[in-house]
């Protein structure tokens, strides 16, 4: 089987290694962007990276600009992870045996944007990652597979990240060799379960002392931790951004 790997994070880059070492995967090409993208990763890997796992390498910019690349490549499986362009029809219906994508995030709750950030805000005690066929809607295309685990109090967003790079590698072990074989669930999303995430600015990052509580102010500083922008408190133009905090009641 013919597999073109789409990614430009960590997430894909971890999964990618997974899915090298399944038997009958020819992942054959890389897509990745390039360093002229001016689309932003957060989590984004070294492209001389990519070019290490011995797999060839292509560059671009939009990758709906490229169908005519991918068309001439004949994949007949595209597995993208960690990539924040949307992706049009004309390119999802390349593939002969689908476009897959992962969520992070038990579907249909927790659809869209920011999701290991917005879990946190949340406050979701579980969660997971979903391994999914894309399609032209918002995260709403048919379920492969699910891997669960739980947020802690104490997570912040990396220690969540790093629980979805495992379930990921999870589901790469069990679920690559059964799509390749063409036996791999096709689970419809329940519409009436669905939730959407809100969509977040730089903006919701700052820290508001009058406004928000503490327990608000801890949930921010954990959700916008690394790999992300960080929660800050701004005063005289400068930027006071908070990595790490503890909530601790005060006793005199």
């Amino acid at each position: 089987m013919n597999i073109i790997w789409l990614s430009a994070n960590l997430l894909g880059y971890e999964l990618l290694k997974e899915a090298i070492k399944v038997k009958k995967a020819s992942i054959n090409y890389l897509i990745t962007l390039s360093k002229d993208s001016k689309t932003i990763m957060y989590d984004s890997v070294e492209n001389e990276k990519w070019h290490e796992l011995g797999i060839e390498v292509i560059e671009v910019n939009k990758i709906n600009e490229e169908d005519k690349i991918i068309r001439k490549l004949k994949p007949d499986l595209i597995i993208m992870s960690g990539w924040r362009q949307i992706i049009d029809k004309n390119i999802l219906d390349i593939p002969k045996k689908g476009f897959i994508g992962f969520h992070p995030t038990l579907l249909p709750k927790g659809r869209g944007p920011a999701p290991i950030i917005n879990s946190i805000l949340n406050e979701f005690k579980e969660s997971g990652l979903t391994m999914y066929y894309v399609s032209e809607g918002l995260d709403d295309g048919d379920i492969i597979a699910q891997e669960k685990f739980i947020i802690e109090n104490d997570d912040y967003a990396e220690d969540v990240y790093n629980k979805v790079i495992e379930a990921g590698k999870k589901l790469i072990r069990e679920q690559l060799p059964l799509l390749i074989e063409g036996k791999a669930k096709r689970i419809s999303q329940n519409e009436e379960e669905a939730t959407i995430f809100e969509k977040r600015t730089i903006k919701d990052n700052e820290i508001n002392l009058e406004k928000e509580d503490i327990n608000e102010i801890y949930k921010k500083i954990r959700a916008l931790s690394k790999p992300y922008r960080g929660a800050f408190i701004k005063k005289n133009n400068k930027k006071l951004i908070i990595w790490k905090a503890d909530v601790e009641n005060i006793q005199y």
